[in-house]
């Protein structure tokens, strides 16, 4: 009987070691992906400022929808949620040089399987920028 338990055991072991390294492999693919995405959008930003939040955030969704499409990336443009907010500026209605800006991205938590509990709702990246030239300063 200790015999059958240990087999059992074993085998369990077997199935869920690999599992558990593809679960890991895919967050962390799927983070790296929204870093470097994140960085691209921070660089925008950055550099091109904006005139309100609105179009902004159109502008960085459509830089980041071609970043993923160019770079063939796994995350998926339908699932990003993408927010660029300041968090410090001179005027509350203009952008600004040296206004300070967060850009937040977030996919839903990737999930290779389900038999492995997940920690959270959501994967999170957040970058903090400040904006460098405005586009009618070019």
């Amino acid at each position: 009987m200790g015999q059958l338990i240990a087999v059992i055991l074993n085998i369990m072991v077997m199935l869920l070691v690999p599992l558990g390294l593809l679960q890991v492999h895919t967050v962390v693919q799927a983070r790296n992906e929204l870093l470097e995405v994140s960085a691209a959008a921070t660089k925008y930003v950055s550099n091109h400022g904006g005139t309100n939040e609105a179009n902004l955030q159109q502008e960085v969704r459509a830089l980041i929808t071609r970043e993923l499409r160019e770079k063939k990336f796994s995350v998926s443009d339908q699932d990003l949620s993408i927010s660029v907010t300041r968090t410090r500026s001179l005027d509350p209605v203009l952008w600004s040089h040296e206004d300070e800006f967060v850009v937040e991205l977030a996919i839903p938590y990737p999930r290779f399987t389900s038999w492995i509990p997940i920690p959270a709702d959501s994967l999170q990246v957040q970058r903090i920028g400040t904006v460098n030239i405005m586009d009618y300063d070019l």
